[in-house]
């Protein structure tokens, strides 16, 4: 073995060790070897890059990586690395021992791309993971990869830049040396925030506030990078208005403050200041959570959905796909007496209570009332609930972490006060809540006129029928004074 080839495996097994080692790499494989140098008779003139790209935390070194977690797409780019010779880079020739010369520098500075007297050629291969793998032939030499595209993968922190020799020498002391090299680098993917909403709003009527909940999975970033960009969006239904200053949020175990870790913005954006990204560095691998309050402002369709929202970190942006729903229904109560036709009653009021047993109870409940509300001229009720009052009621039906089908409520409805001279009307309870304006539940509620009380007989009528009854006796009597004429006759 000469001198020249002794060097060139003790700067190759140093070199090789560095790149490696800064490469993010969890392995380096030797799917192939030779005994021979580059400068060797019978020595290989090319070789193989395969990058087996993996999803997924860091491992132990020397630990296998589950082959589930490869990425397809993935593109990678491969630089030949040269020297400047008189304004040209050209390739550096690791048949040259010289050319070994700085190596280990050069490869030290990873991920930083050539400088000085390095450079990058002309020369580059490009090519992208096919079941998790690619495969890049090529020339004895020294190369640089870059992750240049994450393809489908919601890839939040690339693989840095990193050296790759060809050959690189291994074992023992450098006892062998590796013309195809195998590096299984791992990437962090972003997970996917979801987020739910509470069991119940706040009151249960239309101008009442909501509350969702967001978790956003905070992305572990590679080789000590820190977090740039990290901005949470939610754009609501045209049917919901955030509630200003209701968002509460923690990174992790710390609690956020509004101004201090984040600003609010737009629709609904959470946008992470610097004091809330260092908190994020602090708690990579966390989570971290934002509830916050909306105000329902109509029914619509009666289903309210909360989709379109979204995390994005250090420039990847993932949606959530889990979609909350708010439900909403309306009553609707007119008023008439028993007339033929019927006339509207003004002035009567209703109060509506949810109804929390089996059944409705029979007296008005002193307490719990849901919107109370009076009929006008034309016997519409019209409810408090909103100023100036109105109608219909908009009444919550239901919250739910999934779509429902055919959702309904149930509420108590009692007339409080009856209009002057008409009795109570009967109600039908409990009155049922269907989502949407379609669903509207209408409920007519007569009330019969109170009978008068009994009055003498007076006036006209009352001497037409004496003198009936007069004339009725005159007759009786002329009856039996010509019945006792004829028995005398007789």
């Amino acid at each position: 073995m000469t001198t020249t080839h002794t060097a060139l495996r003790r700067i190759a097994a140093g070199a090789g060790a560095v790149a490696l080692s800064l490469a993010g790499f969890v392995a380096a494989g030797t799917a192939a070897s030779a005994d021979v140098g580059p400068d060797q008779p019978g020595a290989p003139t090319e070789g193989t890059l395969t990058i087996n790209k993996y999803a997924g935390g860091p491992v132990d070194e020397g630990q296998t990586p589950d082959p589930a977690n490869l990425l397809d797409g993935v593109e990678f780019t491969v630089w030949e690395v040269g020297r400047s010779v008189n304004g040209t880079c050209t390739a550096i020739d690791l048949q040259d021992a010289a050319d070994w010369d700085g190596l280990e520098a050069l490869f030290a500075s990873a991920p930083a791309l050539p400088g000085g007297d390095f450079c990058l050629t002309n020369v580059k291969y490009v090519d992208e993971t096919v079941n998790g793998q690619v495969v890049f032939n090529l020339p004895v030499g020294i190369y640089v990869a870059q992750e240049t595209d994450p393809g489908p993968n919601n890839i939040v922190s690339p693989v840095p830049e990193f050296y790759v020799s060809i050959p690189t020498s291994f074992g023992e002391d450098g006892a062998g040396w590796n013309y195809d090299v195998v590096a299984d680098p791992k990437n962090q993917l972003m997970e996917q925030p979801s987020k739910v909403i509470t069991d119940r709003p706040d009151a249960l009527v239309v101008g009442s506030d909501v509350t969702w909940k967001m978790t956003v999975p905070i992305p572990t970033l590679n080789n000590e990078e820190t977090f740039t960009e990290a901005v949470i969006t939610d754009e609501l239904d045209s049917r919901l208005d955030y509630v200003a200053n209701s968002s509460i949020i923690e990174i992790g175990s710390t609690a956020a403050t509004e101004g201090v870790h984040y600003t609010v913005s737009g629709d609904v954006g959470w946008t992470l200041t610097a004091a809330g990204r260092a908190v994020l560095d602090a708690n990579m691998g966390q989570d971290m959570t934002i509830a916050f309050k909306t105000t329902v402002l109509d029914v619509g369709d009666g289903s309210i959905p909360n989709a379109e929202y979204e995390s994005k970190f250090n420039g990847t942006a993932v949606p959530g796909t889990d979609i909350p729903y708010s439900y909403w229904g309306q009553l609707k109560i007119n008023k008439k007496d028993d007339s033929t036709p019927a006339k509207p009653l003004a002035g009567a009021e209703f109060k509506v209570f949810e109804m929390t047993a089996e059944t409705c109870p029979a007296a008005v409940p002193a307490t719990g009332v849901v919107a109370t509300g009076v009929s006008d001229s034309t016997g519409l009720v019209q409810w408090d609930y909103t100023d100036p009052a109105s109608s219909p009621l908009s009444l919550w039906v239901a919250n739910s972490n999934s779509p429902l089908t055919n959702p309904t409520k149930d509420y108590c409805l009692y007339e409080t006060v009856v209009p002057a001279g008409h009795t109570a009307g009967v109600i039908t309870n409990p009155v049922n809540i269907k989502p949407g304006v379609a669903g509207l539940t209408t409920v007519t509620v007569v009330n019969a006129k109170k009978d008068g009380p009994d009055l003498p007989l007076t006036g006209a009528q009352g001497t037409l029928l004496l003198t009936l009854g007069g004339l009725a006796l005159v007759g009786a009597g002329g009856g039996a004074l010509a019945f006792s004429r004829r028995r005398n006759n007789a």
